[in-house]
């Protein structure tokens, strides 16, 4: 299948359209159509392959590049359910022309392609290589990071800590040999991969407690969003987990994954991330941790005037989930199971990564409609 940048005219769309393009529509092109195509065409050059092959028997499937701009509509015009999605295909010709679809998919086909495209990964695969291809280049200064609390209508499934050894806790009895001091989460992650080190963590819907701007604990039962965004809110790395992971065990490996992606100078962090071996790992990789002091320390460390100046930066990722939740995640997660929640997450994201380059690295003076 074509891709939106053949259909509609090769760079026409970014640098300046020559003709009118509802001349091609059958429907009436809004201004969200409008920058719905432009971000189709920031994000379709990356996309991996996902057709299925042409000698399988049966009848033959729907194209896979029309049913990923589906899933992507779904997230952009923020549309709850697989049901809601086909019934605006239905009614909305220009969608479904941009989409590519001739006829629109039974329910049953969006379900499963979303279920085949959530055990894929495909939007986690998509984002890496889209904002490494156009920050690569550049040298971004600070790199802000922080999680965001997803609310899920599914049964939490919080598991108890294992692994602790047992027996009294204090010191060992006289003559006893002592028991091995284990290395903690964060201990491990600064040899392990940032696969590897995601892979321990736990993804599954539980319950979770984050204090929130007032000072207050805030409950729920879900998921967290863990985000690394630059100075202009562009999304670098994502990864989504339990409710009950502790924002600091994700502080590594997003470091990790960040660390390939781009050239970042500081990584700005809030309490919660006042460990000592995050601290050394950025430090480690020449980079500048600057870290809010956790208040609970004996021994209180307070930030320099100059680091004060660079931590109020740190508000740009806050905005970023507050686009996120506003804008492109719909009010209530409808899909359950970690596969398909960090799906429907991570298109919210490259939703969101798209936008933000066209905003400030090819269209700065784009309608800010998303």
């Amino acid at each position: 299948m074509k891709s939106i940048t053949e259909i509609l005219g090769g760079c026409q769309m970014v640098f300046g359209i020559s003709y009118d393009i509802q001349e091609i529509f059958e429907g009436y092109v809004t201004d969200e159509h409008r920058t719905f195509i432009q971000m189709l065409q920031v994000i379709e050059e990356f996309l991996p392959l996902c057709d299925r092959p042409d000698n399988l028997p049966g009848r033959k499937s729907y194209d896979g590049t029309a049913m990923i701009r589906s899933f992507l509509a779904k997230q952009f015009f923020k549309i709850p359910t697989v049901t809601s999605l086909r019934n605006r295909l239905l009614s909305d010709p220009s969608l479904r022309q941009i989409c590519g679809f001739s006829t629109v998919p039974s329910e049953a086909t969006f379900s499963r392609r979303y279920a085949s495209h959530a055990q894929e990964r495909l939007m986690e695969r998509t984002l890496g290589p889209l904002v490494s291809s156009y920050l690569q280049d550049h040298i971004v200064g600070h790199v802000s990071r922080d999680s965001t609390a997803i609310e899920a209508r599914e049964k939490a499934t919080n598991r108890k800590k294992e692994g602790k050894p047992k027996g009294k806790r204090g010191r060992p009895k006289k003559g006893s040999e002592p028991r091995d001091k284990q290395q903690n989460v964060l201990e491990r992650q600064l040899v392990q991969s940032a696969k590897q080190a995601v892979g321990e963590l736990n993804s599954l819907c539980s319950w979770g407690c984050k204090r929130n701007s007032q000072g207050n604990n805030n409950y729920w039962k879900g998921y967290k969003l863990h985000l690394d965004v630059t100075d202009s809110g562009i999304p670098i790395s994502a990864i989504v987990t339990g409710a009950n992971v502790h924002d600091s065990q994700v502080a590594i490996p997003l470091e990790r994954m960040t660390g390939g992606r781009i050239i970042h100078l500081y990584s700005l962090m809030d309490s919660a991330y006042d460990a000592k071996p995050i601290k050394d790992f950025i430090i480690g990789n020449g980079r500048i941790p600057i870290v809010d002091p956790n208040k609970r320390r004996k021994q209180q460390r307070v930030l320099s005037p100059a680091e004060k100046q660079r931590f109020k930066i740190r508000s740009t990722v806050e905005r970023s989930n507050a686009h996120l939740k506003d804008w492109l995640i719909p009010s209530k997660i409808m899909v359950r199971g970690p596969d398909k929640v960090a799906h429907c997450l991570m298109t919210g994201v490259l939703c969101l990564a798209a936008i933000k380059i066209l905003q400030y690295c090819i269209l700065p003076d784009l309608q800010k409609t998303a």
